[in-house]
């Protein structure tokens, strides 16, 4: 298994081209009207069904606005891209603090507008849009984003 910095830095290099392979592949739209399959469920069934309930989850904290739930639904230290800017937030106060520069009105309506039947997953584990947010089981642990990137954006 890898070790968290290892797949941490394996997400960075790999965030980019994720977002622009699956962009790419066969006309995939990343919207509950276009798309009607998931890479998520080649991870397997307990994979696919344990992201999508955190993705439901996280998307009714997003709705409600709960920064607290959502500050609980990080793994610290949470990776924060900013193009070529690296950040890391080393804990929920931290998040809380600068929460509005993190989850910006994009990324949130990112996490609204993903679809879980839609939902890309690979080793690194889930991803929503394309790339602006990836979360996945840190070390056989609850499931948690660890990385999000807020200018991956082009569209």
């Amino acid at each position: 298994m890898l070790s968290r910095m290892r797949l941490v830095q394996r997400t960075i290099v790999k965030t980019t081209l994720a977002g622009s392979l699956l962009v790419l592949s066969a006309g995939l739209h990343l919207n509950a009207q276009t798309c009607d399959n998931s890479t998520i469920d080649t991870q397997g069934a307990e994979v696919a069904k344990a992201s999508r309930s955190f993705l439901a989850e996280l998307q009714t904290a997003v709705r409600a606005n709960d920064r607290e739930k959502i500050a609980g639904m990080i793994s610290y230290p949470l990776n924060v891209n900013y193009g070529t800017r690296r950040t890391r937030v080393p804990n929920k106060t931290a998040l809380l603090a600068s929460y509005d520069k993190v989850f910006t009105e994009q990324i949130r309506k990112d996490i609204l507008s993903q679809s879980s039947h839609c939902l890309f997953g690979n080793d690194n584990g889930a991803m929503i849009g394309n790339g602006e947010v990836w979360f996945s089981g840190i070390d056989n642990g609850p499931i948690k984003v660890y990385a999000i990137n807020v200018t991956v954006n082009a569209r």
